[in-house]
């Protein structure tokens, strides 16, 4: 994989529409780099966080609200994304009600 990517590219590739990316943005879930001319740049990091964010909302059921608390968790614990996301993989049945 290319060391950045674009919204377009990212957004096809986890099968989102590109303002589903930008909505995550605005609610401070993602930061993505920016070029000079203001061009999202995405690493494989923040392809990670939305695969997290993705995984949180439609298969475990989270609001973007709960989302933001994960990720304040995982951070005072300091996970990596992917830690975070192996975790959810390997906890996913514990999480449905």
């Amino acid at each position: 994989m290319k060391e950045y990517m674009l919204i377009g590219e990212v957004a096809k590739r986890l099968g989102i529409h590109d303002q589903t990316i930008r909505m995550y943005e605005r609610k401070h879930l993602i930061k993505p780099n920016r070029t000079s001319n203001n061009t999202r740049l995405f690493s494989q990091n923040d392809v990670t966080k939305i695969t997290i964010i993705i995984t949180l909302t439609q298969e475990v059921g989270l609001n973007l609200s709960g989302v933001k608390m994960v990720f304040s968790l995982a951070k005072r614990l300091h996970m990596t994304n992917d830690e975070l996301l192996d975790f959810i993989y390997d906890h996913h049945a514990e999480f449905q009600v």
